[in-house]
């Protein structure tokens, strides 16, 4: 009975080092996920520069994110942010679904690069939909399972982030507004998501948001624009239609 004890001591201690090794190793697996799936789904350069997540309390950070432009596109980058706050079930780590309980964006930077009728951002949500295979394109790339493991998120805040705009019609004069508070929930509740389905799912978030704050900043500036009749400095709801069209609304 001793030496099966004893065995038995082994057996757990083997088990629980290898638990804490695989452990030691999430963080750098996360960093080189994010690296490498997120520029195959955007069409779009991709940093992440630190991951630092504890699986004994399932909370950490993603640190220095970075979603640079589709081809195209100009400005440096399209969205940035220093800090993601994350909190994830551990449980569910080693499941056919992984169960992240809140993500936490603070003050986000994003640069909306407008044209008529498309932006940089929406250039990045329809990617996403073509990669999953719910967009006009051809559908998921040859051998793709559309973004890997299923996810399930309770809860995503953007919250205190900026928008910087980018336009021809602006004549080079600089706008930021604000971006207003974005609120997600129950993502790949109801039906499977993987991670292109959630990247889809929350540009198109901060799309919606985006349009509208950056169509009423730009109706604030002191812009002469062409083939519009003046429409901005006329006010008129007829004029500001026509400027919606350079947003593809």
């Amino acid at each position: 009975m001793k030496k099966l004890s004893i065995i038995g001591g082994v057996i757990i201690a083997v088990v629980v080092i290898g638990v804490l090794v695989m452990l030691g190793k999430v963080n750098p697996i996360v960093k080189s996920g994010v690296e490498k799936a997120g520029p195959a789904i955007l069409k779009a350069p991709v940093t992440l520069d630190a991951v630092n997540i504890s699986f004994f309390s399932g909370s950490g950070e993603l640190k220095g994110f970075t979603v640079g432009n589709p081809e195209g596109y100009k400005t440096v980058y399209a969205f940035s942010m220093d800090r993601l706050k994350i909190d994830l079930d551990v449980k569910s780590v080693t499941s056919d679904k992984l169960h992240i309980r809140n993500i936490i964006i603070n003050s986000p930077s994003i640069i909306f690069e407008g044209g008529y009728g498309k932006s940089n951002l929406s250039q990045l949500q329809a990617n996403a939909a073509e990669f999953t295979g719910s967009g006009d394109g051809d559908g998921k790339k040859e051998g793709s399972d559309g973004g890997g493991k299923k996810l399930l998120i309770d809860h995503v805040v953007i919250d205190n982030g900026s928008i910087s705009v980018s336009m021809g019609i602006m004549q080079g004069q600089k706008l930021t507004v604000p971006l207003p508070k974005i609120e997600l929930k129950d993502i790949g509740k109801d039906k499977d998501a993987n991670i292109s389905d959630v990247l889809g799912e929350i540009l198109a978030a901060v799309n919606k948001a985006v349009i509208p704050a950056v169509q009423s900043g730009v109706g604030g500036l002191d812009i002469g624009v062409e083939n519009t009749g003046e429409a901005l400095q006329e006010g008129t709801k007829q004029g500001m239609d026509k400027i919606k069209g350079l947003f593809g609304k």
